[in-house]
């Protein structure tokens, strides 16, 4: 029986310090029937010119400026969508490492009406979980049970379904993006991955944890992580956009009462701790949320 084709997609920005080790593990990989997809955010650094040289038979598509995540992988999926030969899209950040097995497990729990995740640690930390899949709290905004952090328990050894997962690496049926349609650009990153399982769950697609597939995570290594200004910035007006999207008036308005108040304590703390540029990030944000000005960050 010929293995299902699966087209891993990636998107780098200025990756070359971590890029190296990404390429060397999937250069490891033994699941027999797959093809690389590299989408540059106009990277400065020679990451494109990396990626062609170790693996030369990889499709590189070079943005002439930053399209967000959410614009880089949409370009690739809009291509990607249309082949016939391909069964499966697998997001696959280029900070993180894949064992050489991973694929197997994954593929074989997927379907077309089935989306599947592995199990992500934090690279460096054996034993210790990233938070790439769970249950969304769509009252607060944010993962119902945190996992980032946490040691792993036996919970976390046996395949069930689950309500998100992040993109750091999600396995799904291409024919998806042609149901449920691409990314939405209006993310540009961050919360973007809650607002994809979202629909595509509500279109009838299953999604499910697979311990047996395993991969590590630098967290932050792309963006700089939650705890910067530009994480700090998309965060803060993503997650209102987000809950506004799919939940209905009253429960926008329960949630913004309660993310308003969150979001003054915690500017608050980072004021007396004398980080006023997580201050005025998060500020800006909740700014242009409400002005609409959503995609990339203008000025």
């Amino acid at each position: 029986m010929t293995a299902p084709r699966v087209a891993i997609l990636t998107v780098t920005t200025n990756a070359g310090a971590h890029l190296p080790a990404y390429l060397a593990a999937l250069e490891r990989v033994t699941y027999p029937a797959w093809e690389l997809w590299v989408v540059d955010n106009g990277s400065a650094d020679g990451s494109a010119a990396c990626v062609r040289e170790r693996l030369p038979a990889a499709t590189v598509l070079e943005n002439g400026a930053n399209l967000g995540f959410t614009g880089a992988c949409n370009r690739a999926l809009a291509l990607l969508r249309e082949r016939e030969d391909l069964e499966y899209v697998l997001f696959l950040n280029d900070d993180t490492e894949v064992t050489p097995g991973f694929l197997e497990p994954l593929v074989a729990l997927a379907d077309e009406r089935t989306m599947v995740a592995p199990k992500t640690y934090l690279a460096g930390q054996p034993g210790v979980l990233d938070d790439a899949a769970g249950t969304f709290d769509w009252l607060r905004g944010t993962w119902k049970r945190r996992v980032l952090g946490r040691p792993e328990g036996p919970g976390d050894r046996y395949a069930h379904a689950v309500e998100t997962v992040n993109l750091s690496c999600l396995l799904v049926p291409v024919g998806a993006f042609r149901v449920v349609g691409l990314l939405d650009d209006a993310f540009f990153v961050y919360y973007d991955d809650t607002d994809f399982c979202r629909r595509a769950r509500a279109a009838g697609y299953r999604l499910f944890y697979e311990p047996r597939s395993v991969v590590y995570h630098r967290k932050g290594a792309t963006l700089g992580g939650q705890a910067s200004a530009f994480g700090c910035y998309y965060l803060a007006r993503n997650r209102p956009y987000l809950i506004r999207k799919h939940r209905g008036r009253a429960a926008f308005a329960a949630f913004l009462a309660y993310y308003l108040a969150t979001r003054a304590a915690r500017m608050a703390l980072w004021a007396r701790e004398g980080r006023w540029d997580l201050v005025r990030a998060t500020a800006a944000g909740m700014r242009d949320f409400a002005l609409g000005r959503m995609g990339p960050r203008r000025g």
